[in-house]
């Protein structure tokens, strides 16, 4: 399927590895011009390198909102128009809602709801004099159903999905969509770290009796960011193998 993206050109937030990276490549396979992100500069140029198609890289901090205005910048530089945004960064530590750490949210906010906002505000004034612009957010199974034990994820991520549900409202007529896409279960070194040695017994008890592969992850979030999905906006919709029970 052509997805008609064909010199779209797209920054891609987190993206020298995981779900992140796996966006970038389907996106770049479909003719985007792709930006890359990182904090670690041997492991972005890595993944520019993998990935080709004329992707490109460019280090940046994104867990904090001075990071992510300077990231703007740069990418406006660099690649003159964004069409694309895809809104992701490295998730915070878990942590008990009983014992929330005041600090330790204050970084969450910053990381998961702040910055993402600070590249929203930074790339939609384009995208809107143009007509046409792509703002999708990776975040978290979470935002539907919290986790236990990760506080910190789900109050920023369950933030910045209020406000892209708000925002997709606003900008629709412009020809900008607004969605977010939520990973659960996908084999990750994220999903690794969280579950240690009982990841394997976790992934049987999914319905679909195995894990997501990221590679197929990216190819859902590409299409989002589609010409034919043109009319889809303020959807969250959950990539789970069917771990989520909810009706809507």
């Amino acid at each position: 399927m052509d997805l008609e993206l064909a010199g779209r050109r797209a920054v891609v937030g987190a993206s020298s590895q995981g779900l992140g990276f796996e966006t970038a490549r389907a996106l770049a396979e479909e003719g985007v011009r792709v930006l890359l992100t990182g904090r670690d500069a041997d492991k972005l140029e890595e993944a520019v390198r993998e990935i080709g198609h004329g992707a490109d890289g460019i280090v940046a901090d994104l867990s904090r909102v001075e990071g992510a205005r300077a990231l703007v910048g740069a990418a406006i530089e660099r690649l003159e128009t964004v069409d694309i945004v895809v809104l992701n960064v490295g998730g915070p530590p878990p942590g008990l809602a009983g014992s929330t750490d005041l600090e330790e949210l204050r970084r969450a906010l910053d990381r998961c709801l702040l910055s993402m906002v600070e590249l929203c505000q930074g790339f939609l004034p384009g995208m809107r004099e143009r007509g046409w612009g792509r703002v999708l957010a990776i975040t978290s199974g979470g935002v539907r159903q919290p986790l236990a034990g990760m506080v910190y994820s789900n109050a920023s991520r369950a933030g910045l999905t209020g406000y892209l549900k708000t925002l997709a409202r606003e900008v629709i007529a412009d020809g900008v969509t607004v969605n977010s896409i939520l990973p659960s279960n996908q084999v990750t070194d994220r999903l690794r770290s969280l579950l240690g040695d009982g990841m394997d017994g976790y992934l049987e008890s999914v319905p679909a009796g195995r894990g997501g592969r990221p590679r197929d992850f990216g190819r859902i979030a590409a299409f989002l960011c589609s010409e034919s999905a043109n009319y889809l906006t303020g959807v969250s919709l959950s990539v789970d193998g069917g771990a989520d029970p909810s009706l809507l």
